[in-house]
């Protein structure tokens, strides 16, 4: 078994997804169980983010678009704010934990290539997602300075999510270009009630041949090695 600290020592961001790898759906549901709050600790407020997905290679689950709830009691408010036409059905398997929906079937591989800046790891890896936050309200009840925790609880949701896509034997890596109004009508957002906030991809990697991997915190090893203390 991996531990931990080895997985915390060999996270990478992934630069080209190879467009072939899939995970198993129970992993999937494992990552994304991950980032529900509960029994979170690092964030001293109510999930105010929630997920638009792009499925795309997950076994024995559709392709397509989905939306996972991180507070399980906004789910009506997100369902009366995306498009009406929305099956809202559960996938195979999914444990009755996690509010995760399926919104619409179909291949969404160009769709999320097309709306995170064409970047194509959004449409080649298992699944990319919207982090998708509470906005006007958010804002609205705590000030124009929570704007920056909005993006707080988007860093810690992707630290999670980093290492569990490599101790599931892939990577992934956040999108910080993407067209946030596109976003919206995909989902059928029509005003300041939701905002894309990041983005976010899962998938297969590809290695860079240019890129070196040292050992972590070497220069330290070394230097303890040598006798020396270093700041």
């Amino acid at each position: 078994m991996i531990s931990a600290g080895q997985i915390i020592r060999q996270r990478r961001s992934l630069l080209a997804c190879d467009g072939r790898t899939s995970i198993p759906a129970g992993r999937f549901y494992r990552m994304l169980s991950r980032v529900m709050p509960v029994p979170w600790d690092a964030i001293p407020w109510s999930p105010a983010i929630h997920f638009g997905l792009f499925v795309h290679r997950v076994d024995g689950i559709d392709p397509g678009l989905y939306a996972l709830a991180r507070d399980p009691g906004k789910v009506e408010k997100l369902r009366q704010c995306m498009h009406a036409h929305f099956v809202w059905e559960t996938p195979p398997g999914c444990p009755a934990s996690l509010p995760l929906y399926l919104l619409e079937r179909g291949d969404a591989r160009q769709l999320a290539t097309q709306v995170s800046c064409r970047q194509e790891i959004a449409g080649e890896g298992a699944f990319s997602l919207g982090m998708i936050a509470e906005y006007q309200a958010s804002l609205l009840a705590h000030g124009p300075s929570f704007y920056r925790r909005l993006f707080r609880e988007a860093g810690a949701i992707g630290q999670v999510l980093y290492l569990e896509a490599e101790a599931a034997g892939v990577r992934s890596t956040g999108i910080g270009c993407f067209f946030d109004d596109p976003v919206h009508d995909v989902f059928g957002f029509k005003d300041l009630a939701f905002q894309s906030l990041y983005h976010f991809t899962v998938g297969g990697y590809v290695d860079d041949p240019r890129l070196t991997t040292l050992p972590a915190y070497g220069r330290r090893v070394k230097a303890r090695q040598r006798g020396m203390d270093l700041p």
